[in-house]
């Protein structure tokens, strides 16, 4: 599949009507002889067979479907022959009406976990923030390596929203000559229309695309309306003005990064951003059995980007895929302790991810949490419990000493598992009172606290942490998407523990 999907993307550097030699073909990146052959089959029949046989067989969206949990290839078989469903939304109907009940080793547990999770996208086309994250940067790298121009990210993405409807790409180009050509004949964009202010297409995912050209005197306003909010647009200029900034300055108004713009102007104070971060919190070295980061790599990237202090947060042994022991604790701790003689100028202090046992009970004994500075605990099983058992789990760890950041407290991942059935204001109250951080988790399948949550617990007086949750270098930057909840949810840099000098921070973790 995956070299399907790059073979797609390698069409672009073709001619447009594939009249090339087969030498050509194979010596294009992504094109192999097997390729080749099924595009010589499309270019003489106007189709390729043995994708024929797969959609008859099974549903269009299958890639989609067969995310659920428990999906085999033989339910999804029995999925389209016997009910027709090509569609997450028609699986949806099914269970709604009953008939998905026919479908063989499927119970009414099972019917329930997939229509909760189907439940999850809020409007039919939607596409959960990492679907949306992809498939815009593949995109805008593409169209930008292809026509020759800088193309940035808009819309819903760059606005850091839960659910995307539309990917929004601003193309700064003097000349739209080689844009239009491009957008009409690309292989990655279907349904290509052209207007005199955008050109629209549908994504190979099916999510609806619009590219916005732009002038250089004209981007800061392009780049605003195409970011959106409309009505916050509006409230700040329609006149072409190069920069945003300009945009800004020329209304009277300070910058207000894009996940605030949802907000009244009136009304938004003076937000987190992320440059008043000086550490990150919840960081996975390779000793995580799903991390890929050394120690090294860390404290390298942390003092590239300017940071104070960092907190190792490996996984500890109650996960089912295991996490590290006290043995391993008290390893780690003699390597911290010899990577801080090599980097002095950064604080590495030594924590781990602890899992909360569905009895609120953390999976390191006492001998191992004795040897951290800090922990960071959370959920990472049994999600389906009920309110009254789920809450006093969480509760009982947020009373523990050595807890002082509750990660991504809900739990949940966008369209993929619904949130904890919790009491969160209880959980929220139990923070405030035990001075205990909630973070705001930046991987965008969590987002997690949510901003509507945020909000609440900021206005309760909590402090929260925003956190990378990093496994992988690239993921640092995840700490971005994190402020981008806090700025959504109004929140200033003083209730963000980790803005804070490294003495007050430490003051602030005991």
């Amino acid at each position: 599949a995956k070299a399907y999907r790059r073979a797609v993307w390698s069409l672009d550097d073709l001619d447009p009507g594939l009249d090339v030699s087969e030498p050509a073909l194979i010596a294009t990146p992504g094109i192999g002889p097997g390729i080749a052959a099924l595009l010589d089959e499309y270019r003489a029949t106007g189709g390729i067979e043995r994708l024929a046989a797969l959609e008859r067989v099974y549903p269009s969206e299958v890639g989609r479907l067969r995310r659920l949990p428990r999906v085999t290839s033989s339910m999804l078989q029995e999925m389209k022959a016997a009910l027709d469903i090509d569609t997450p939304e028609d699986l949806r109907a099914a269970i709604l009406t009953g008939a998905a009940q026919t479908l063989r080793g499927v119970g009414p547990q099972t019917l329930d976990l997939w229509q909760s999770i189907l439940d999850l996208t809020p409007r039919p086309g939607a596409r959960p923030a990492p679907e949306a994250w992809v498939t815009a940067n593949a995109l805008a790298t593409h169209v930008s390596a292809h026509v020759g121009c800088r193309v940035e990210i808009a819309g819903a993405v760059r606005r850091v929203e839960e659910w995307v409807d539309q990917i929004d790409l601003v193309a700064l180009t003097e000349t739209r000559d080689r844009l239009d050509d491009f957008v009409a004949t690309t292989a990655v964009l279907d349904e290509v229309e052209t207007g005199p202010d955008l050109l629209s297409g549908k994504a190979l995912d099916g999510i609806a695309v619009v590219v916005h050209p732009a002038t250089r005197q004209s981007a800061g306003t392009v780049m605003l309306w195409a970011t959106g909010p409309p009505a916050h647009a509006a409230q700040v200029t329609r006149d072409a003005i190069a920069t945003e900034a300009e945009a800004y300055e020329s209304a009277g108004l300070r910058f207000i990064p894009p996940p605030a713009r949802s907000a009244d102007l009136s009304t938004v104070a003076d937000l987190v951003q992320t440059g008043d971060l000086r550490g990150d919190l919840h960081l996975h070295t390779d000793l995580s059995p799903d991390g890929r980061m050394s120690l090294t790599t860390i404290a390298e990237a942390a003092m590239r980007r300017g940071y104070e202090y960092v907190l190792i947060t490996d996984h500890t042994e109650g996960l089912r895929f295991g996490g590290l022991g006290v043995e391993e604790i008290a390893a780690q701790s003699v390597a911290i302790a010899e990577l801080r003689q090599r980097f002095p100028g950064l604080r590495i202090l030594h924590g781990a991810e602890l899992n909360v046992g569905v009895d609120g009970r953390l999976d390191l004994p006492e001998e191992g949490l004795a040897m951290l500075d800090f922990a960071v605990a959370g959920v990472h099983s049994h999600f389906q419990l009920d309110r009254a058992t789920q809450t006093r789990r969480v509760l009982t760890a947020l009373g523990h000493p050595a807890v002082k950041v509750l990660a991504h407290p809900l739990g949940r991942r966008i369209g993929i598992r619904p949130g904890l059935d919790l009491d969160i204001e209880q959980v929220i109250d139990a923070a405030v009172e035990h001075d205990v951080a909630l973070e705001v988790n930046g991987h965008r399948d969590r987002l997690d606290l949510p901003a509507r949550w945020v909000e609440v617990a900021s206005g309760s007086g909590a402090l929260f942490s925003a956190d990378s949750d990093a496994h992988r270098l690239p993921e640092m930057g995840n700490i971005e998407n994190a402020v981008a909840v806090l700025q959504r949810a109004g929140v200033p840099a003083q209730q963000v523990v980790n803005t804070l000098p490294v003495a007050a921070f430490l003051k602030w973790a005991g």
